[in-house]
Formats: structure tokens, C-alpha cells, sequence
């Protein structure tokens, strides 16, 4: 692979269109191509092209595993990345780890915590903790052979270690990019397309705590009232089907769940 490779031009393997408006914006050209990713054979024939044209690509294998949940699942207990086997159980906190990888280097972007109430950034861990679960999502992409590109892994803390429950190639589902920004000013998307393109990254520590509610509708409030309110950083409005979400800031997970709370009184009432 080139290690000077023309950072105006990256590959997108079944783009994600964050990350296509993302590279838009900072004039970044996309090759992308859209293939089964479950089908290693299938995958060769682009990843090979586009690493000709001197773009940065992964090897087929490691997309091919991130794409299917019971691969990742059996790379995890073969090789005993999860101690004392994979079960967890219904009390275990929740993670949700954002990675960024260049030259096969892997950088932790974000440690998100699963809550009642939502999603809370960073996750409150102590540092022995968030070590451990860095070190085992590391040791994952490593097993996979990934090289290039955000990743967003599933971490469930247990008594006997962390314990992996799922990962894959590609940005954090909305709103963890988000929230990821709103603690500490960090752009995920931003930060990718410089990773996609080969380039390192220096990934920000939050300076305050970031909670998203998903809030199904109807909403009792327009969305530009919404987000007119108090703490308030960020709003995605509902759809038909889908429910939307709001994103406050906060000193304290304590105060990031009060906030939350009471904006959810406001937006969708007391009852739901």
C-alpha cells in the first residue's frame, strides 16, 4: 500500500452516506462499489482494483468476518479475547466502542455507555476499566486483520472481564457521532475520511458528559423548539416509523440523566 497516497481520494466499500457528505464537504473524491460483504470471493476483485489505483483498502477477510455477527462471535472465543466464556448477563453495563483505524493501527474514538434512559458519552468507567475494554476491542481488529477505517464494537463489562458481543466496519449507528462531538468536539465522520485516506488522527478527550434519548412520536414539540431548548445541542425529528432523538451536554452522568428525564417530560409528556 502507498504510504503516500493522495489524500483527496478514498475507497468506500456499500458507502455509508455520512461518510459520503462528509468526504462532499472536504472536497474528497469517493470511489465506492456495492457487493455482498458476507462474500469473500465476491470482495477480491474491487479491493484489488481500487488498491491499484493506490487507494487504501482492507483485506477481504477482515471486511468479510465484521460483516457477520457468528464470525466475529467465533474469532472471540477461539481465541479467548472474552474471559471465562461469552455470557453475559441482563445487569452487565453496555458498551458501545468506537474505533479509527490507519496502517492497521487502531485509535479508541469513544467509550459510549447503554443506559435506562438512553446513551451516555463517555462511558463512566474507571481507568483500569476503559483500559481493559480498549485492549480487547484492539486485540479484536487485530484477529480480523483490519487496517483502514472507523469500526464500532459491542462490549458488555462483566465480573470476569469485558466480553465482546459484536462488531463491525463502519461508523456508530446516529446518535453516537453526536454525542462523541458534543462531549468534546470531536468529528467521527471527519476523522474518517482522514483514516480511509491513510492519514493518523489525533482523537480528543471529552470534556463533559453528552446523554441521548430516542424518543418515539408523536412529539408534542416542533422540532425547532426542541432544539431551542436548555442543554440542548442536538435534535433528529421523528419519522412515521422511526423515533427521534435529542442530545443535551452535562457536568455529570448524574445530571445528564436528570436533564434527560425532564426534556423527555416536555417533548413526549410524562406518561411514555
Amino acid at each position: 500500500m502507498k504510504e503516500d497516497n493522495d489524500v483527496r481520494r478514498i475507497f468506500l466499500l456499500n458507502p455509508d452516506q455520512r461518510l459520503v457528505r462528509e468526504a462532499a464537504h472536504a472536497g474528497v473524491q469517493v470511489r465506492s462499489v456495492r457487493v455482498d460483504a458476507t462474500d469473500e470471493a465476491a470482495l477480491r476483485a474491487p479491493l484489488r482494483e481500487a488498491a491499484e489505483a493506490g487507494l487504501c483498502v482492507n483485506p477481504a477477510r477482515a471486511l468479510r468476518v465484521l460483516s457477520d455477527p457468528a464470525a466475529v462471535q467465533r474469532l472471540v472465543r477461539d481465541n479467548r479475547l472474552s474471559p471465562g466464556g461469552t455470557q453475559v448477563a441482563p445487569g452487565d453495563l453496555r458498551l458501545t466502542v468506537e474505533t479509527l483505524s490507519v496502517h492497521g493501527m487502531h485509535q479508541t474514538a469513544g467509550i459510549t455507555a447503554v443506559t435506562p434512559y438512553g446513551l451516555l458519552h463517555p462511558a463512566p468507567l474507571t481507568d483500569d476499566t476503559a483500559a481493559e475494554v480498549r485492549a480487547v476491542v484492539t486485540a479484536l481488529l487485530d484477529l480480523t486483520g483490519y487496517q483502514y477505517g472507523p469500526a464500532h464494537t459491542s462490549v458488555a463489562v462483566t465480573p470476569r472481564g469485558p466480553v465482546i458481543t459484536g462488531s463491525r466496519a463502519g461508523l456508530g449507528d446516529d446518535p453516537v457521532p453526536e454525542l462523541v462531538k458534543v462531549a468534546g468536539g470531536f468529528d467521527l465522520a471527519a476523522a474518517a475520511i482522514e483514516v480511509l485516506a491513510g492519514r493518523l488522527v489525533d482523537a480528543v478527550r471529552p470534556n463533559r458528559f453528552a446523554a441521548a434519548a430516542l424518543l418515539s412520536p408523536p412529539w408534542r414539540m416542533k422540532t425547532t423548539d426542541v432544539g431551542g431548548l436548555p442543554h440542548v445541542r442536538h435534535v433528529t425529528p421523528p419519522e412515521a416509523l422511526r423515533p427521534g432523538h435529542l442530545v443535551v451536554h452535562a457536568d455529570s452522568p448524574e445530571g445528564a440523566a436528570r436533564r434527560v428525564a425532564s426534556l423527555k417530560d416536555l417533548v413526549v409528556g410524562d406518561d411514555r
